[in-house]
C-alpha cells in the first residue's frame, strides 16, 4: 500500500508567485505554476505515486529539479551482473547526485521499500551515496530508473569521505563542551572564589580541560600552520597556532608557579572553540555542494560496447579501445575515439559536446565520426576505431584536475597580502613587546604574560569567525537562487571579474531545439496533426523532439496501432489510407523543386510529396538570456560569446542577446578557445560553459561555472554550478561577491579598532584574564552581528 497522502501545497486562491514544487520565484521561463518543466514533472510524479509526504518532510517545499539529459548507465551493467550472480544477500554501494535533506532520504527509502528483494537502504546525504543490502532478485536497474525520474542521478561509487570532514565536527564538539565548562569555572573565580580546595580544584580542572582542548582543537591549526611554513607561506593559521601555544604555555607556567593567577585557560578554550566554528563554517557549505554532484573519474568512468571476433558484444572501459576495434554505439552513447561509420545506412550524431554545434549532423557509411560525438539514432550503429584511446582527442580534455578544489581559502592577491601583513604585524608587535618588557623588568614570567596577552587579544575574530559566517550566509543565499559554490576562493575572485565569457550551445541556449513558429501546427487539420504526432513522438531526433514538444502542449498522443518506419538520416514515414506521410529532411520529404521555394524550413511534413507543414527549428535560447546579459552590461561587466559553432550561428545568438558582433567568436576549437582567452587575459574573466570543448578554457579562467550537471566532467573543473533554467544566478553570484567584500572591509575596520585598543592595554601590562574574557566575546559578537545584519540586508536589496 502507498504511504498516506499529505497535501503539501494548498490549492491557490490567487495568482501564484512561487513554484508549487521548489518555491522558487516564478519569472521568465516559468511553466504555469512551476518555475520549470523539471519541477512540473517531479511534482506530478510525487502526486501520481502517492509520495506527497516528501513535501511534508521537506517543510512544505521540494528542491529545484534540474533538467538532466538521458542517463548513460553502462557502468551499472557490471554492478547488476555481479548482483544477479551473487548468492544470498549482497551489498551494493552507489553514488547519488541531488540528495538534499530528510525528504530526499525518505523518498529513496519509500521507493526502495516498494521493491521486492530489498533488505535495507542507508542514504548518506553528507557524502552523496546510497548503500543497498539486497538479494539477487532485487530490480536494481528498475530502482535506479525510478529514482532518477525524480531528478536524481546515480553513478559508480567514487566518492570518499575525507578524514577532515568528520574529524573537524567531533573536534569542534569536544572543544565547545570544554569551553562551556571552563567558562563556568572562570565565572566562579572572577566573582570572588580566591582560595580553598574548590578554588584549587577549579584551576586543576581548567588546566586539564585546556590541555585536552589544545590537543584536540589546536592540532587543526598547528598542522595547517606547519604546512604553510613548509611551503614558505605566511598563513593566518600561524598566529592562531602561536597564540594557542604561547597562551597555554604562559597559563601552564602561571598555574604551576602561582596556583593559576593570571591564567588564560578559559579565554584560550573559548578562542579555540570559536576558531573551530569558523573553520567549520568555511568548509561546510563547500563540502555539501561538492557532495551534491557525482564525482568525476575522467576517462576511467567511460564505457563502450566492443564487438568481438565472433560477434560477441562486451562492455569495456574506453581506455581499452584499440585501433581497429569495432564498437557498437547506442542512442545517447559516446564515440570515444575517431571512428569510421561501418553501418549500412546514414546515422545522426550530436557534436555539441565537442564543438558546440547546435544541430546534429548526419554521417554516411565510411565517414569519420569524431571522438566525443553522441549518437542520436534510435538504433545501435557500428563504428570502427581509427586510433587507440590513448591517442583520442578527448583524453586531455577529460583529464581530472583538482586545481580548484585545492584552491587556498583566500586565493586572491588581496587576501594573500592582507594575511601576510596581519601575520607580520602581530608577530612583530609581540616580539617588540617581549623585548621591551624583558629589558625593562628582567622578569621572564611577566614577559611571557604580556606576549600571551597580545596574541590572545589579537584573536582574528573578523577573519576566523565573522568572515567565514559572511561567506556561509552568502553561499546559503546563492543556494536558494539555484547556484552552488564548489571552491573556497570563488567569491573573492568573482569580486575582481570584469569580463564574462559565455559558451553558446547549452549555456546561452538550452541545448535543445524548438519550433520558430508553432502556429503552423494549428493550421493543420486535426487528422493530419494526429498523424504528425505519431511520427514526431516516435523519434529521438532533436528536430523531431522539437515538433513533439510543441504538439505535446496541444495534447497530442500516439496511436499504438499505426505503423511508423524510420529512415536513418532522413526522417519518419507512415502509410495511412494508402497515402504516404513523411516527416524529415526537406530533400527526402518532397520533390527538389518544392524544396527550393522553402528557403528557411529545415523540417517538412508531407503527404504524397505535398507539403502540409514547413517547419523551421531554432536553438532554444534560455528565456532570460537577453535580459541577464543586458543587466550584466549595465552593472559594468563586458559580455562575450565564445563558441565552437559556426560564426553565423554565434553572431545570430549574439544579436538576439545584445552582444556586439566584435565580441562574438565562433568556430573555435577547445585549443582555440584557450588561445583566445590567453590573448584577452584570464585574470579577471568568468567563463560559463557546458561542453568538453570548454574544459581547457574553464581551467585557465580566473572563475568558471557551468549549468551542465548531467555529466560530472565539466562541473569538476568549475567554481560553481547552477540548476535553474535561467542565467539569473550568475548575476546574483557576481553582485553577492561585491557586497561580500564590503562586509569583509567593515569587519576589518572593527577588527583594527578593537586590536588597537586591546594591544595597547596588553603592551602596557594592563590586560587581565577577566578583561580578556570580556573583550574577546564582545569583539566576536559585534562582528558577527554586523555581518549577519549587512548580509541579510543585501538579500533584500
Amino acid at each position: 500500500m502507498h504511504a498516506p497522502s499529505f497535501r503539501a501545497v494548498p490549492e491557490p486562491t490567487k495568482a501564484l508567485t512561487h513554484c508549487l514544487h521548489c518555491r522558487a520565484e516564478l519569472g521568465v521561463g516559468s511553466v504555469g505554476s512551476f518555475c520549470c518543466r523539471g519541477c512540473e514533472a517531479v511534482h506530478a510524479l510525487l502526486h501520481d505515486q502517492g509520495l506527497d509526504r516528501y513535501y511534508a518532510l521537506g517543510g512544505g517545499t521540494g528542491h529545484p529539479a534540474a533538467n538532466l539529459a538521458e542517463s548513460d548507465r553502462k557502468w551499472l551493467e557490471t554492478t547488476a551482473a555481479r548482483l544477479a550472480s551473487s548468492t544470498g544477500v549482497a551489498r551494493v554501494t552507489l553514488d547519488v547526485q541531488g540528495v538534499h535533506c530528510s525528504a530526499c532520504v525518505w523518498l529513496f527509502e519509500e521507493l526502495f521499500r516498494r521493491k521486492q528483494g530489498g533488505c535495507a537502504i542507508v542514504v548518506n546525504p553528507g557524502i552523496g551515496c546510497v548503500d543497498l543490502t539486497v538479494t539477487p532478485e532485487f530490480p536494481l536497474d528498475g530502482f535506479v530508473s525510478e529514482v532518477e525520474a525524480f531528478g536524481y542521478r546515480f553513478g559508480p561509487a567514487l566518492k570518499k569521505q575525507k578524514a577532515g570532514d568528520s574529524d573537524l565536527v567531533w573536534r569542534m564538539g569536544v572543544c565547545i563542551a570544554i569551553a562551556m565548562n571552563t567558562m563556568l569555572f572562570g565565572i566562579a573565580v572572577y566573582c570572588g572564589l580566591e582560595s580553598g580546595p574548590v578554588h584549587r580544584l577549579f584551576h586543576a580542572l581548567d588546566f586539564g580541560l585546556s590541555l585536552i582542548s589544545v590537543t584536540v582543537g589546536g592540532t587543526v591549526f598547528f598542522r595547517s600552520a606547519w604546512q604553510a611554513v613548509r611551503r614558505r607561506v605566511l598563513h593566518l593559521d600561524l598566529p592562531i597556532a602561536l597564540g594557542i601555544l604561547l597562551a597555554f604555555a604562559s597559563s601552564t607556567y602561571t598555574y604551576v608557579t602561582r596556583g593559576g593567577d593570571r591564567s588564560y585557560f578559559d579565554t584560550l578554550d573559548i578562542f579555540i572553540a570559536l576558531m573551530l566554528v569558523g573553520r567549520f563554517l568555511q568548509e561546510r557549505v563547500l563540502a555539501k555542494n561538492r557532495a551534491f554532484l557525482l564525482a568525476s573519474d575522467g576517462v576511467e568512468g567511460l564505457f563502450t560496447r566492443r564487438v568481438g571476433r565472433e560477434g560477441h558484444v562486451s562492455l569495456v572501459r574506453c581506455t581499452e579501445v584499440s585501433e581497429g576495434d569495432e564498437l557498437l554505439v547506442g542512442h545517447g552513447d559516446l564515440v570515444p575515439v575517431d571512428a569510421v561509420l561501418v553501418s549500412d545506412a546514414p546515422s545522426v550524431f550530436s557534436l555539441d559536446w565537442i564543438n558546440g554545434e547546435s544541430a546534429p549532423r548526419s554521417f554516411a557509411p565510411g565517414d569519420v565520426v569524431p571522438a566525443g560525438a553522441f549518437s542520436q539514432d534510435a538504433r545501435a550503429v557500428a563504428v570502427r576505431a581509427k586510433t587507440d584511446f590513448d591517442a583520442s582527442t578527448i583524453t586531455a580534455l577529460l583529464a581530472t584536475s583538482s586545481r580548484r578544489e585545492d584552491d587556498v581559502a583566500r586565493a586572491t592577491p588581496y587576501w594573500r597580502r592582507l594575511t601576510s601583513l596581519y601575520v607580520l604585524v602581530v608577530l612583530g608587535v609581540a616580539s617588540l613587546g617581549a623585548a621591551a618588557w624583558f629589558l625593562a623588568t628582567h622578569d621572564a614570567a611577566r614577559t611571557l604574560d604580556v606576549v600571551a596577552a597580545v596574541l590572545i587579544v589579537t584573536c582574528p575574530c573578523a577573519f576566523g569567525i565573522a568572515t567565514p559566517l559572511a561567506y556561509e550566509l552568502a553561499q546559503a543565499g546563492l543556494r536558494r537562487q539555484g547556484l552552488f559554490v564548489r571552491t573556497p576562493g570563488f567569491l573573492d575572485r568573482a569580486a575582481l571579474v570584469e569580463r564574462i565569457v559565455f559558451d553558446k550551445t547549452g549555456t546561452l541556449t538550452t541545448g535543445s531545439l524548438a519550433l520558430r513558429d508553432e502556429s503552423v501546427l494549428d493550421a493543420l487539420e486535426l487528422s493530419a496533426r494526429a498523424i504528425l504526432a505519431d511520427l514526431a513522438l516516435r523519434s529521438s531526433h532533436p528536430k523531431s523532439r522539437a515538433v513533439a514538444t510543441a504538439l505535446g502542449r496541444r495534447g497530442a498522443t500516439i496511436d499504438p496501432s499505426r505503423v511508423v518506419r524510420e529512415v536513418a538520416g532522413k526522417g519518419l514515414e507512415a502509410v495511412v489510407d494508402g497515402r504516404v506521410y513523411r516527416l524529415g529532411a526537406p530533400a527526402w520529404a518532397t520533390a527538389p523543386a518544392k524544396v527550393a521555394a522553402l528557403t528557411k524550413a529545415d523540417v517538412l511534413f508531407t503527404r504524397d510529396g505535398e507539403v502540409l507543414a514547413a517547419l523551421e527549428t531554432r536553438e532554444q535560447l534560455r528565456e532570460d538570456a537577453k535580459r541577464e546579459i543586458g543587466e550584466l552590461t549595465r552593472a559594468g561587466y563586458e559580455a562575450f560569446i565564445l563558441s565552437g559553432d559556426s560564426p553565423e550561428a554565434t553572431r545570430a545568438i549574439a544579436a538576439h542577446c545584445g552582444v556586439p558582433d566584435e565580441r562574438a567568436f565562433g568556430a573555435r576549437t577547445a585549443e582555440g578557445k584557450l588561445a583566445w582567452l590567453r590573448t584577452k587575459g584570464a585574470a579577471k574573466t568568468l567563463f560559463v560553459g557546458d561542453g568538453i570543448n570548454d574544459s581547457l578554457v574553464a581551467e585557465e579562467a580566473s572563475c568558471a561555472g557551468t549549468p551542465a550537471i548531467d555529466r560530472p566532467f565539466m562541473a569538476a573543473r568549475c567554481d560553481f554550478y547552477f540548476v535553474t533554467p535561467g542565467l539569473l544566478p550568475i548575476r546574483a553570484a557576481l553582485l553577492t561577491s561585491r557586497r561580500l567584500q564590503s562586509v569583509v572591509r567593515t569587519n576589518l575596520t572593527i577588527a583594527i579598532a578593537y586590536n588597537a585598543v586591546t594591544v595597547a592595554l596588553a603592551l602596557a601590562g594592563l590586560m587581565t584574564p577577566l578583561l580578556c574574557a570580556v573583550l574577546m566575546p564582545v569583539s566576536s559578537l559585534s562582528t558577527v552581528l554586523a555581518t549577519t545584519f549587512r548580509i541579510r540586508r543585501s538579500w533584500k536589496s
